[in-house]
């Protein structure tokens, strides 16, 4: 079969035992496990866990003043979970609960979900599409995207460009010089892909920047993308592996049902030509039910369904891949550990 430089890199890893804590059978379990503990509507979310944990860490008056926001959205109640997650002050949070019933119904709805439903087709804010900026920003639009939907203030600011008691998030804050020139939806999300494709190809190899034509490198990702502080890691793909592939699903279902979104960046083959055997495109998995993924695609500006089958390699391009045909690499938080 034609071969990519990821699955070789991944088989090599694999014969020297350089990838036992994903591929174990321990961890490969344990994420299964994890995955079918039903859906997250249940609360059981990597958001939820780190509102406690800072609940738990606060004064006796902050526990109060957070228990009283999350109270004060009733139904939403999971937007100040993710906004507690994001480490924003309690005053912005405040802000958020105070003001949530005033805000237009149009705007909640962007904060709840970004991407809409979950149905196929293409992701719209207004007369606006969720599209990358260009050929370089798949990876910032999918970083960009992640922070939108784990971070309710980053959303806030691209869908209306208001602050709450002074706070931005810090992608926000390099574009307070901008100020009033960014005006609308369009301009404030192409201006997040800019800044956020910046910083993650500054110092990117040995302190030297990474060449912004070739795109945002995987091992980045965890340096600008925040997930309620969750550690991430790449992790290489040998998708001709069916063991292979199976153990990553199970990693990205459990990843999923914890609420974190998944980037995968995919790219050809060796027949496509040598520039197709390394990574060329990055897409975002944003849910699963019944082994049928839901993934964001940046240069269609839509959502595409993925069933788990389709992982495996068989050399047919994916509209869900972005036209390519292979798997290359995840992000992923990173797998446990046996006690």
């Amino acid at each position: 079969m034609a071969w990519t430089l990821t699955a070789g890199g991944a088989r090599i890893a694999n014969a020297v035992g350089l990838r036992g804590r994903w591929r174990s059978a321990y961890s490969v379990s344990h994420a299964a496990g994890l995955a079918q503990r039903g859906n997250r509507s249940t609360g059981n979310t990597v958001f939820a866990r780190a509102y406690a944990s800072r609940a738990a860490a606060a004064t006796p008056a902050d526990r109060k003043a957070l228990d009283a926001c999350r109270a004060q959205l009733v139904v939403d109640a999971e937007v100040i979970e993710r906004a507690a997650a994001s480490g924003a002050p309690l005053a912005a949070i405040a802000a958020l609960a105070e003001g949530w019933e005033r805000l237009p119904e149009a705007t909640r709805g962007f904060i709840r979900s970004p991407l809409g439903s979950a149905t196929d087709g293409p992701v719209l804010w207004g007369d606006t599409p969720a599209t990358q900026v260009d050929q370089r920003t798949c990876g910032a639009a999918v970083i960009v995207m992640t922070l939108m939907i784990t971070d309710p203030f980053v959303a806030l600011w691209v869908t209306s460009g208001r602050l709450l008691a002074d706070y931005a998030p810090s992608e926000v804050a390099v574009l307070e010089d901008l100020g009033g020139s960014l005006r609308g939806v369009e301009q404030r999300w192409h201006a997040l892909q800019h800044a956020v494709h910046v910083a993650s190809t500054r110092s990117a190899v040995a302190g030297f920047a990474w060449p912004q034509a070739l795109g945002t490198p995987p091992w980045r990702v965890d340096n600008v993308m925040r997930v309620a502080g969750v550690r991430l890691r790449t992790a290489l793909v040998d998708d001709v592996s069916a063991a292979d592939v199976s153990a990553f699903v199970a990693h990205a279902s459990a990843a999923l049902r914890e609420a974190i979104p998944v980037p995968m960046y995919t790219g050809g083959d060796s027949r496509m030509g040598i520039g197709a055997i390394v990574p060329r495109h990055v897409v975002l998995l944003t849910g699963v039910v019944d082994d049928v993924f839901t993934v964001y695609e940046p240069s269609s500006g839509a959502l595409h369904s993925l069933p788990a089958e389709q992982w495996l390699a068989d050399g047919s391009v994916s509209r869900a891949l972005g036209f390519w045909s292979r798997i290359s690499c995840l992000v992923l938080p990173s797998p446990r550990r046996r006690d």
